[in-house]
């Protein structure tokens, strides 16, 4: 193949570039290059220019497929340089011009932002308690008798204790200091008394509408209400029959939500073996977080926000009940508390706690036990993380690699079983349209044998814009089927590994289907937390199969502060993934 290599790099990254472009191609011009090549050789070339890819390199590829025609192969770099079809702008505009998606479909970003970062300063106030820091310093072995989630939880209700609207109980974060002051009467014992009068309750379903919304990702932040415990008994589910069980609220969920064995409270045979003083350990402080000016400097900030931000103030009547606030709000604080908590000492995103506080830890190292981040600056950083990720999202899936201009999904079938592939394709374009605003919903009925795995492909992607590009998952029960469909599609439809990965669960069963596989070729082997704080540093991804994969092109989204986990990126920019469907459930 003939193939056209054309360069915007600048600065360092242009030399580097025009080194390995040399090696291959002859140069017709300061800044361009022709060849004729084979793929292997083609995909050798760019992972040359990947590696030595920095913010600055921008190289595009072009296949000229005739005299009068060429096609866009990829990017590797800076894009913006370069339009859907790999032309250079040669003339700019300044006028601010917002796409579908900032324009419609994420009206409400500001209030995921706003809600999710409270939350953030907020999620862990429960580890201030004597017993979860004895715990910290492995003075204590014993569980906790109640999460500190849970703990967390009750100490929101205190804060807000006596508001009836959400203006009023913003509006006390807002001055919070003077509102602790007022306190001042009310000292530690006076606090601990008040979150332990009920333990086992919640007054969520009674509070404010955005109250609820904070309540929620509070208590929820690790582990989700066992819906079924709080919400329906056995005699219930019988009414699944009938729609009128839809018809209940989030309120009435929420006031039944109390402090289960397992969930939020240790199992029972644990807490008896611990003494009355041990668990009261659990519900009293030395010192409170809330105190910290840093912490209370953020809290007031965010405060302000939500009584200013418009969209947020048309939610504050009605019970927010949309599970895609919710659940995308309840994503931004996992990701930033995952992320913040994974951060290495020395790391320069690190934020800055106030010195009268460093004796709070939020976690330890697990291989020293020495505390890793103190409990108000782990706060101020989750929140930090939380509002960067949640200011991403609404950019974030348009930026993502997709698969564009693939041939080998294109390509007409042309032996008989496989011939339905190609009606189901063209009825998918067909469909395009109307699957963007309704959805789809399909069953595939073929026979075993007659190309399901590749035809349900090539389905997703006829469905896909054909100028953004698909991105599907294929989810599986088993874990060996798993296996062969990421083989599958990455053999017959030419992915690379930088378009597929594969997940499944567990190092040995990805070692006993490679030793299968290599009885069937005949090749040979290639194989030769909560005690410390932290359950929110542990992998987010059990097991990815794929290559490692170069971040500089995607460097203006910022997410190499927002998802530090490397086995999380590649399965966040691989266009189509193959996993066991346990991977995919908690989502759904």
């Amino acid at each position: 193949m003939m193939v056209l290599f054309v360069s915007e790099c600048e600065k360092k990254a242009l030399p580097r570039t025009r080194r390995v472009l040399d090696a291959f191609a002859d140069r017709i011009g300061s800044n361009t290059w022709r060849t004729v090549i084979t793929q292997d050789g083609l995909i050798a070339l760019k992972k040359l220019l990947r590696k030595t890819a920095s913010k600055n390199t921008a190289v595009s590829c072009h296949w000229i497929r005739g005299v009068s025609r060429t096609e866009l192969l990829w990017v590797v770099g800076n894009r913006n340089k370069f339009n859907a079809e790999g032309i250079v702008a040669v003339n700019w505009t300044e006028h601010p011009v917002l796409s579908d998606a900032e324009n419609h479909y994420w009206h409400y970003a500001s209030s995921i932002q706003i809600v999710a970062t409270l939350a953030a300063l907020l999620h862990d106030l429960g580890k201030s308690t004597q017993g979860f820091q004895k715990k910290l310093r492995a003075t204590s072995t014993q569980a906790d008798p109640y999460r500190h989630e849970w703990l967390s939880l009750k100490l929101f209700e205190w804060l807000i204790a006596g508001c009836t609207d959400d203006d009023a109980w913003l509006a006390r974060f807002a001055s919070i200091d003077a509102f602790l002051k007022q306190q001042a009467q009310a000292d530690d014992a006076v606090i601990e008394k008040a979150i332990s009068q009920n333990k086992d309750r919640t007054n969520i379903g009674d509070m404010p509408p955005l109250a609820q919304w904070v309540a929620w990702l509070i208590v929820t932040h690790h582990r989700q209400v066992p819906f079924e415990q709080v919400f329906y008994n056995a005699d219930e589910r019988k009414r699944f029959q009938s729609p009128r069980y839809l018809e209940r609220d989030v309120s009435q969920f929420y006031r039944q939500i109390k402090a289960i064995d397992y969930w939020i409270k240790a199992s029972p045979d644990k807490i008896r073996s611990q003494t009355l003083s041990q668990q009261r350990d659990y519900w009293q402080f030395k010192q409170l977080v809330i105190h910290s000016p840093n912490w209370q400097s953020g809290i007031k900030r965010w405060a302000n926000k939500a009584l200013t931000d418009p969209t947020l103030n048309t939610l504050k009547n009605t019970c927010v009940d949309n599970p895609i606030l919710l659940y995308l709000s309840r994503l931004a604080l996992m990701m930033g508390d995952h992320n913040y908590s994974s951060l290495k000492p020395d790391d320069k995103r690190r934020v800055t706690g106030h010195k009268d506080f460093e004796v709070l830890a939020a976690n330890t190292e697990r291989e020293t036990g020495k505390v890793k981040q103190p409990l108000d600056e782990h706060l101020l950083g989750v929140a930090q993380f939380t509002a960067k990720f949640s200011h991403h999202l609404p950019s974030l899936i348009q930026n993502l690699p997709t698969l564009c201009n693939k041939r080998s999904l294109e390509r007409l079938a042309k032996i008989e079983r496989f011939v339905w592939q190609n009606h189901a394709f063209k009825l998918a374009q067909q469909l395009q349209k109307d699957a963007k605003s309704e959805g789809f919903f399909g069953i595939n009925m073929a026979s075993t044998g007659c190309g399901k795995t590749i035809g349900n492909a090539r389905i997703m992607y006829g469905l896909a814009d054909t100028k953004k590009g698909a991105r599907f998952t294929v989810a599986l029960g088993l874990r060996v089927l798993t296996l062969q469909t990421g083989k599958s599609l990455q053999h017959d439809l030419g992915l690379d590994s930088e378009e597929l990965a594969t997940l499944v669960g567990g190092s040995a069963n990805k070692q006993l289907f490679e030793l299968n596989q290599q009885a069937q070729d005949g090749t040979d082997s290639e194989y030769d937390p909560s005690t410390w704080g932290s359950e929110s540093a542990e992998r987010l991804v059990d097991e990815l199969l794929a290559d490692p994969i170069d971040y500089h092109d995607y460097q203006r989204l910022n997410l190499d502060t927002l998802i530090q986990d490397d086995t999380a990126r590649q399965l966040l920019f691989s266009p189509v993934v193959s996993c066991t469907i346990d991977h995919i459930m908690q989502a759904t």
